[in-house]
């Protein structure tokens, strides 16, 4: 089996610096940054239907413990209002589509993500979203996978998750705060910036045998420059926990999500996504 470390066997010293230097000009590029709330509070008051926008939800850990783990029965209760309440689950891949046509959707819909990688994603939320033919995106990062114990997802679990309409996508190499990575701007935290960002993918793409297209910032955390060094990685779209909808009218690379903690009712969770 092909290990991760033998990955960076081709980088040679000098395409490390240069990838690190490569990453570095954005250290010094002046950037203009839009007063994002005035111009999400503007798009709030124009004559936006709820056909235009598309929250998504967003989820940690099935088993009940820590303010972001729901327990079972109260996700199912969740997944199951939003079929009782006519709000259709869609793959990040259809909200993309629309996005790209700036086409709204002719019916409510919501899509549905989930972080980090655990255990509980194959035992608990594979069965329930099959069993509702819901699509849903998982986001991993590489280190659950690699240095997990006895109950922790592996890479033949990704497989049969993928096969199974739970879409796997990337959420860096170590979970690690790549704001405080930039901000250091040295050489080692430029080319860890690069492990998170892009080597990460790679592996990824590797070892599922697919293209990995979407990328989440752990912790929420994000900068313009950070989009911009995924965008230069190949991906499509990036995730934030920003609160709000996504206009599918308007071409946004950085979406928003909904972060449900375990403290909210199944009627607030209702709200954010109607």
């Amino acid at each position: 089996m092909i290990k991760i470390d033998n990955l960076l066997i081709g980088i040679s010293f000098a395409s490390v610096l240069l990838v690190s230097l490569y990453i570095g000009v954005y250290y010094n590029t002046d950037t203009y940054i839009e007063n994002e709330k005035e111009v999400y509070r503007a798009i709030a008051h124009s004559k936006i239907s709820r056909l235009h926008k598309v929250p998504i939800l967003l989820y940690h850990n099935i088993n009940g413990k820590g303010p972001y783990s729901l327990p079972f029965d109260k996700l199912k209760n969740q997944f199951t209002q939003l079929l009782n309440n006519g709000i259709k689950v869609i793959s990040l891949q259809q909200l993309e589509s629309h996005i790209d046509e700036h086409s709204p959707f002719d019916e409510k819909v919501v899509s549905i993500t989930f972080d980090d990688g655990y255990y509980s994603m194959y035992t608990m939320l594979l069965p329930l979203a099959r069993s509702m033919s819901y699509p849903v995106t998982l986001f991993v990062y590489i280190d659950a996978i690699t240095q997990g114990g006895s109950k922790s997802l592996t890479w033949k679990l990704l497989h049969i998750m993928q096969k199974n309409n739970i879409d796997i996508q990337c959420h860096s190499y170590t979970h690690a705060d790549l704001v405080k990575l930039y901000n250091k701007g040295t050489i080692d935290s430029r080319y860890q910036l690069y492990r998170e960002i892009y080597l990460s993918r790679k592996v990824l793409e590797l070892y599922l045998n697919k293209n990995i297209v979407y990328f989440a910032f752990p912790y929420g955390r994000y900068s313009v420059e950070l989009t911009q060094l995924c965008k230069d990685a190949g991906y499509k779209r990036v995730f934030s926990t920003d609160y709000g909808p996504n206009i599918v009218t308007r071409d946004n690379f950085c979406l928003r999500r909904h972060h449900v903690k375990s403290s909210y009712s199944d009627e607030k969770v209702l709200s954010l996504a109607w």
